[in-house]
């Protein structure tokens, strides 16, 4: 975080994040923002515009109109150097390059199945090593790679952490060993959190909740600037919490967990369980094998009324509305971003906000204003995995590295 005088971070790396958050912004409001002295905010920003990652815009009037003082407004370059980021999920690998600023440049994705999981880190090797051939960027002009993983890293960064086995052959050590770049990995809705602090800074405050919805779900906490680690990996595994004591068996060992009502696999698995033994489900008329249908199938058997389907959203919304409302009362957060296919869909929009406005009484009704449906893209994980590497290579380097 750029704010205030923390030690543990150098000049450049909070002028730098400051300008992310603020920009276009003046070095005045930079040494108001940050606490460090204008003469050393102008010396870094001087060296930052010698080495072509920051520019100035032009001169803007002060508030203060008697004084008739002009300001120059400064902003990062954005293709003064890339990004890679990319995501693996039991849908598809998908690999990006971006600019300073998150913007997709090139992009592959690679369709899931068991063959790819299988060679999962020699398909990111070959994706990258194509991909930048592909962009014709020089391996110089990228400070890194970030990879959003669909569970954990162990304390080396060596093996993922996860319930599912697909996933045992990624290797990020080997990674870095083939490609002349370091990589990081995080958890993917954490990558996305990172995401939204970095690239949508007009819309994210310093600290927010963002609530991912996949195949698994996740909850990232965003605290002054900060993930929120807490003291293990678990810290965010909103999935595993127990809305309804005795329910259904999760994975975990536990039963009731919020996953096993909303999430993607259990939803399409109760919808593949509904296709075989319903003759007359709506299904039927959307895809011709059980194997084909998808959570965009579900959420379009759910708008044309198939009354199954809609008790099965019914159940999920009404879940993660009560927890949506929990988390705003536990932690308060400036904001609750929601992100998933499932949210997609105008109509599950509307009734999870309808559950949410309803739970939050007790707190205030326009603190539902503060919870976001965000878009769905299929590389807003890749995307986000690039603002890890940018954080993590560009902004706030670890020295000695």
């Amino acid at each position: 975080m750029y704010k205030g005088k923390k030690k543990k971070a150098s000049n450049r790396s909070r002028i730098l994040e400051c300008i992310y958050r603020n920009a276009p912004i003046a070095r005045t409001d930079i040494a108001e923002e940050t606490e460090i002295t204008p003469a050393t905010v102008t010396m870094n920003v001087t060296t930052l515009i010698s080495e072509g990652f920051v520019r100035e815009l032009g001169e803007v009037s002060t508030d203060e109109a008697s004084s008739g003082r002009k300001r120059v407004l400064i902003d990062i370059i954005p293709d003064r150097a890339y990004s890679i980021g990319l995501e693996f999920t039991q849908k598809a690998l998908v690999i990006c390059i971006t600019d300073l600023k998150g913007r997709i440049r090139f992009q592959r994705t690679e369709p899931f199945n068991e063959e790819l999981a299988g060679r999962i880190t020699d398909a990111i090797i070959g994706g990258v090593k194509d991909l930048v051939a592909e962009s014709g960027i020089s391996w110089d002009e990228i400070v890194g790679i970030g990879a959003a993983v669909p569970g954990h890293m162990n304390g080396s960064a060596s093996s993922l952490i996860t319930n599912r086995k697909t996933w045992q052959n990624f290797d990020p050590k080997r990674i870095e060993q083939e490609l002349p770049l370091p990589i990081v990995c995080e958890n993917n809705a954490r990558c996305m959190a990172l995401g939204e602090y970095l690239f949508s800074p007009q819309e994210s405050p310093d600290s927010f909740a963002f609530f991912h919805v996949g195949m698994g779900m996740f909850c990232a906490s965003v605290v002054d600037g900060e993930m929120f680690l807490g003291e293990n990996y678990v810290a965010g595994e909103i999935g595993h919490t127990i809305v309804s004591e005795g329910g259904r068996r999760c994975e975990c060992g536990k039963y009731g967990c919020l996953q096993t009502y909303a999430s993607e696999n259990h939803l399409i698995r109760n919808a593949r369980l509904l296709y075989r033994n319903t003759p007359n489900t709506i299904l039927r008329s959307l895809v011709s094998d059980d194997s084909q249908i998808t959570i965009g199938t579900i959420t379009t058997a759910y708008s044309m009324g198939d009354p199954v389907i809609g008790m099965y959203i019914a159940e999920a919304l009404k879940y993660l509305g009560i927890t949506i409302s929990n988390i705003a009362i536990i932690t308060n957060p400036g904001k609750i971003f929601l992100h998933g296919q499932l949210f997609d869909n105008q109509d599950i929009q509307n009734e999870l906000m309808d559950y949410i406005e309803r739970q939050l009484i007790f707190v205030d009704r326009t603190y539902a204003g503060n919870v976001e449906i965000l878009p769905y893209g299929a590389a807003d994980g890749a995307v986000g995995a690039s603002a890890l590497a940018i954080l993590r290579f560009f902004i706030r380097p670890v020295i000695g590295e």
